[in-house]
């Protein structure tokens, strides 16, 4: 396996001009490179910021194994343009094929992998599932229904508040943890539910759980479909939650997990 601890990372900006994207490219510096690049599709709001650096350190390991490696920003997040209340699941889709095409186009690559965690492993799933140049997929603890994710937002929110004391004010853009949902994205959300998207059948999966239980249903929903895929449980700790200390957590143990699989997926 290609091993290169000397990395480039370039910032740069990419899309259309009304909707440019924020995005860092990894570059492999060793001799053999290979022939898949990875785009990495980032949570969103406050688990965002508390998963940054961990998918920071997953880029640059991917890097050197010989992977070109693309980490963004979706439409509206982190450094990209749009605002906090304009983005959209129909928007971060399109985002996902923007950034797809940038790397290969970056890497002189024909295919790519996706890796995503929470609500951006539902986009790579989506995503993948109307894509013919995926030949890799990693689910890190994906967010399946969209109506539990938003049931885990609002139980965030109103512990939030307790602890200050708040109420929340009832307007058509909502707060959580300090990041707008507005009433258009909550509505997106409610209808996500990968259970019901006919997977990509042609590429490799790994689906890789921190919880006490992964989501049995959506195993068995990818295995009914023919879908090539590996389940993994791991033990660690949940990085997009936030902490007692207000440290960002790096789990070694899923970062390694990762990287094995998909540099023996595309080897």
């Amino acid at each position: 396996m290609p091993v290169n601890r000397q990395s480039t990372t370039i910032p740069f900006y990419f899309g259309a001009s009304d909707k440019q994207l924020f995005g860092c490219y990894h570059e492999p510096q060793c001799t053999i490179v290979r022939d898949t690049a990875v785009v990495i599709c980032q949570p969103m709001g406050h688990e965002y910021i508390y998963c940054h650096r961990a998918l920071r350190q997953l880029a640059t390991k991917l890097c050197e194994a010989g992977f070109p490696v693309l980490r963004f920003d979706f439409y509206g997040c982190g450094d990209s343009v749009g605002e906090g209340d304009q983005g959209t699941v129909t928007q971060w889709l399109e985002d996902v094929s923007t950034a797809a095409a940038e790397v290969k186009s970056r890497a002189g690559v024909a295919q790519i992998c996706l890796i995503g965690l929470r609500l951006g492993a539902a986009l790579a799933f989506a995503s993948a599932a109307q894509r013919d140049d995926v030949a890799g997929l990693v689910l890190w603890d994906p967010v399946v229904l969209g109506t539990a994710y938003l049931a885990e937002l609002t139980q965030l929110q109103s512990e939030a508040l307790r602890q200050r004391r708040q109420k929340q004010r009832n307007t058509a853009v909502a707060e959580i943890v300090g990041f707008s949902l507005p009433k258009a994205l909550r509505e997106e959300l409610e209808h996500l539910n990968l259970h019901s998207v006919s997977p990509n059948v042609h590429a490799r999966m790994l689906t890789l759980n921190t919880s006490d239980s992964g989501d049995r249903v959506l195993a068995d929903h990818l295995i009914a479909h023919g879908a090539r895929v590996e389940g993994e449980q791991i033990k660690a700790p949940k990085i997009w939650q936030p902490t007692v200390d207000g440290n960002l957590l790096v789990p070694n143990h899923p970062l390694r997990s990762i990287v094995a699989w998909t540099s023996g997926a595309h080897a």
